[in-house]
């Protein structure tokens, strides 16, 4: 900017002021005149400082509504999957609940397996409801592990306080559902358990025999309204794909808490985060507590 300097210069000796008689300028414009003045003689910077002061006051305002999901193992981890060890390792990367599957042995005691058969997660071969507990017990999965029982599951969860979503596979039998709720109850898993399963019946017949219990029905594909899911408990295991910040409104005003699966993603996360979801269940426990550290920060960029 070149900035100029006017000398005052002064009227000869003997010089007579004029009269003016024209009216005095308002005020008004003398002021208008003065603002003209001040904003052509501002530092250029000053709009920047302006505009960095309402850019920074916009992120805090955002990072104040900004709500991270919680975060579920999904079966504990992948790496041993429905195992003690799995439980243990997501405990320790800091999740809020794990998830794991429930199924019977033909004596009537619940284990975890997402599977009906052994097969795929352990040395042996069959099907779970053809074996005894004892039988399942011998197993070990290819990692070395034991097929825990739901109450070596629950008693874990329930002396951490982690949210349990005990999934179910079949529909419990009445023998089975008692098995199920003595389980819940000796091991004071009650208060942190959501019974929750893709059959609708199952999740029914729970509610029917345990309405103190938290239920949830897990669904995927087609749209659920709020209204519909809550027939089947507090909350809502929804895919992820159906998450939208108007669909979690509508479940929410329906009194549901807000579950989705399986996010492993950064921009699966953001959507979940961006659309309101109460908890993520994710196989990559570590990296989404890495992204989530990040995620209320509009200035940083989480890797994947």
């Amino acid at each position: 900017m070149i900035r100029t300097t006017f000398l005052p210069t002064y009227p000869r000796a003997g010089y007579r002021w004029p009269v003016i008689k024209r009216r005095s300028v308002r005020l008004a414009t003398l002021v208008a005149s003065a603002v003209t003045v001040t904003t052509a003689c501002s530092p250029p910077w000053a709009e920047d400082t302006a505009a960095t002061a309402d850019t920074t006051a916009a992120a805090a305002a955002a990072a104040l509504r900004c709500t991270v999901p919680q975060v579920i193992g999904h079966r504990g981890t992948p790496q041993d999957e429905n195992t003690l060890r799995g439980l243990r390792d997501a405990a320790k990367a800091g999740v809020s609940g794990v998830e794991f599957d429930v199924w019977w042995t033909r004596d009537g005691v619940p284990v975890l397996s997402h599977d009906p058969t052994v097969d795929r997660t352990t040395t042996g071969h069959g099907p779970i409801a053809a074996m005894t507990a004892p039988q399942v017990r011998a197993l070990r999965t290819k990692r070395g592990e034991p097929v825990p029982t739901l109450k070596e599951a629950l008693s874990f969860t329930a002396a951490r306080r982690l949210t349990a979503m005990v999934e179910l596979k079949p529909t419990p039998t009445p023998a089975q559902l008692h098995s199920l709720l003595t389980v819940i109850r000796a091991t004071g898993a009650a208060p942190y358990v959501v019974v929750h399963s893709f059959n609708a019946d199952a999740v029914q017949t729970v509610q029917r025999a345990a309405p103190e219990l938290h239920t949830a029905l897990t669904h995927e594909k087609t749209e659920i309204t709020g209204k519909e899911a809550a027939r089947y408990g507090t909350s809502l295991n929804v895919s992820r794909f159906l998450v939208t910040p108007s669909t979690v409104r509508d479940w929410h005003s329906a009194g549901l808490k807000v579950y989705t699966w399986t996010a492993n993603w950064p921009p699966a996360w953001e959507k979940a985060k961006a659309s309101g979801v109460d908890a993520v269940l994710t196989d990559r426990v570590k990296p989404y507590k890495e992204w989530a550290r990040t995620a209320c920060d509009p200035t940083a960029t989480a890797a994947p």
